[in-house]
């Protein structure tokens, strides 16, 4: 019974003890579960920095978490790459001490600004170490609303501000060449309103610009020439192949003609026309001198018809002079030899000497030549031959020598031989061995053949 009952107490001992074990595992699970969800909001907070740190990281704006007294709490890796420094070199340090090496603020920091006033702030365009930035601070606030600290965002704009300035300076290129262009310069709607316009076209019309704006083609344009200009538009915005340039009969203000002449193109949006685009030349002068042109080739012409007239005219005067001539001619050949030769005849006959014969012997011969065809022809080929020099070619085709030709015409040698060189330049003869006599025989074959 003691042994039984001595069990039965062993037994309960360690029932006890189990229990009280149980009880202690159970007691540290609690503490365990409790000791996890008091950290559960730290892990989380953890992780939303981690996730806010990527993201800042990967900006490529410069990003800055200033405390209340501008020392730098965090940067992101763009701020430390953009001045050359290791990630965390920043923290700890005043901004402007760090950045701009300076024992103060900068005149225009956004952040201490923002530590005064509590509100964002935003300088522009602020021009350092040879870039254009725009600086952005914001007040960061505990739940109570109370400024804890700053985050200032800093974006490099210098390439954005050199599409500017190159565009700037490209608008402003364009707008001295259109306002200072000589030809006329405009914009129409596909109403032919004017939408815009140069100084020139004012200038040309006699209109004030703003008076040109909103105006109608039909307003300058000459009503012969309206239906030509809706069909150029019309052609221009259904994109057909059209003649450029063209040329067009305008008004100015007081209702002198303008001629111009235009190139034009369409404007498009999003594939869709939207207005015309023109140069004008103004062909003023140059229409005036075509016209000019005209009227003197049409005299020309007139007068080409008169001259014609009158050359038709005159070719029968000279044919009527050549035929009155040739009869002329033919009654001094014919009473030559009717009434002259026969009597010198008669004379050979009678008893004369000899020189006195010879004598006669030479006027017949002159008077034969006379009425021969060689000597008018020879004298109507070559008018530039003096009576001398014909009387020299004369005893030249009778064979005579210079001596014999000095001695009847009763001049020296000397003399003889200078007509004789006159003649042969007159007749073309003075670069060439060719003989004066036979040329001149030669001459009067083809002349009485």
């Amino acid at each position: 019974m003691r042994l039984i009952r001595k069990r039965q107490r062993r037994v309960n001992s360690l029932s006890i003890t189990s229990e009280k074990l149980f009880q202690s595992d159970e007691t540290s699970l609690q503490a365990h579960q409790m000791q996890k969800k008091k950290f559960q909001p730290f892990a989380a907070l953890r992780k939303s920095e981690q996730e806010k740190a990527v993201i800042l990281d990967s900006m490529t704006e410069l990003v800055l978490y200033l405390d209340m007294d501008l020392r730098v709490m965090w940067a992101n890796k763009a701020m430390h790459a953009a001045f050359n420094l290791k990630p965390g070199q920043l923290n700890g340090k005043h901004c402007y001490e760090a950045l701009h090496h300076r024992d103060r603020a900068c005149r225009i920091c956004p952040a201490e600004r923002t530590l005064k006033t509590c509100e964002p702030h935003e300088v522009i365009d602020l021009s350092s170490y040879e870039k254009n930035w725009v600086l952005r601070s914001y007040p960061v606030r505990d739940d109570n609303g109370v400024l804890t600290g700053i985050v200032e965002i800093v974006t490099d704009i210098t390439e954005r501000r050199r599409a500017e300035e190159a565009m700037r300076m490209s608008e402003q290129k364009y707008r001295e060449l259109f306002e200072h262009a000589n030809d006329i310069i405009f914009i129409l709607d596909f109403d032919g309103k004017i939408l815009s316009c140069n100084a020139a076209a004012a200038n040309t019309y006699g209109y004030e610009r703003q008076q040109l704006l909103g105006l109608g083609i039909e307003d300058l344009l000459d009503r012969d020439y309206m239906p030509v200009m809706r069909e150029f538009i019309r052609e221009k915005a259904d994109r057909l192949e059209v003649q450029n340039p063209q040329e067009f009969l305008t008004h100015t203000k007081d209702g002198e003609a303008v001629w111009v002449e235009v190139n034009a193109r369409i404007i498009s949006e999003n594939g869709r026309p939207v207005s015309v685009h023109g140069i004008a030349r103004n062909i003023t002068d140059r229409k005036k001198m075509e016209d000019a042109l005209k009227k003197r080739e049409r005299e020309l012409e007139e007068k080409s018809r008169n001259l014609e007239d009158a050359n038709t005219a005159l070719r029968v005067l000279l044919k009527r002079r050549e035929e009155d001539k040739a009869e002329l001619e033919e009654k001094v050949i014919c009473n030559t030899r009717e009434l002259i030769l026969p009597y010198i005849e008669n004379l050979k006959i009678t008893q004369v000497d000899s020189h006195q014969r010879n004598q006669l012997t030479i006027l017949e011969r002159h008077i034969n030549e006379i009425v021969s065809p060689f000597l008018r022809t020879l004298s109507s080929k070559y008018p530039n031959l003096t009576p001398m020099e014909i009387k020299v070619i004369t005893f030249i085709r009778e064979g005579r020598t210079t001596k014999e030709i000095a001695d009847l015409l009763n001049i020296s040698a000397r003399t003889v031989d200078v007509h004789r060189d006159n003649i042969r330049k007159k007749l073309g003869l003075k670069n060439r061995k060719a003989n004066l006599r036979s040329h001149l025989l030669s001459f009067n074959h083809a002349t009485e053949s």
